[in-house]
């Protein structure tokens, strides 16, 4: 699944706002689940994260053969922001990974970029615990 964001959110009146993201849900409950089934500890001290976002490619990136458009983008430069992935993939981890979303000090490394190969959409994760 592609990564999905948090922050943007529908007014539907008398200041009740809700996540505008349908996928927020389902991103949340993969990058929880995937921290439970490799059994990632949690880290009561600061931590650094590292963290690449994939997403799949839109057909229209790609010839009738399958193979690459030159003009295709290189980069992920689109919706949605690497920051509003961020918020929700740290929310995931929070509480599993780490007590509180507080406890991450810095980030050893932010990325997002389109599939490669045989890639699957979705976060290649590394938390890191630091001294206290």
């Amino acid at each position: 699944m592609n990564p999905a964001p948090q922050g943007s959110k529908s007014f539907i009146g008398k200041g009740i706002g809700i996540e505008s993201c349908k996928n927020l849900k389902p991103w949340r409950n993969l990058v929880a689940c995937a921290a439970v089934d490799h059994g990632v500890p949690l880290i009561r001290g600061p931590v650094r994260l590292s963290i690449v976002f994939l997403f799949t490619r839109p057909a229209g990136h790609f010839r009738k053969d399958g193979t690459l458009k030159p003009s295709a983008p290189k980069h992920h430069c689109v919706k949605p922001d690497v920051s509003k992935v961020l918020r929700s993939t740290e929310d995931a981890l929070s509480k599993l990974a780490y007590e509180d979303d507080a406890r991450i000090v810095g980030y050893s490394g932010l990325d997002k970029r389109y599939c490669v190969g045989d890639e699957k959409p979705g976060a290649i994760i590394a938390i890191i615990p630091l001294s206290p």
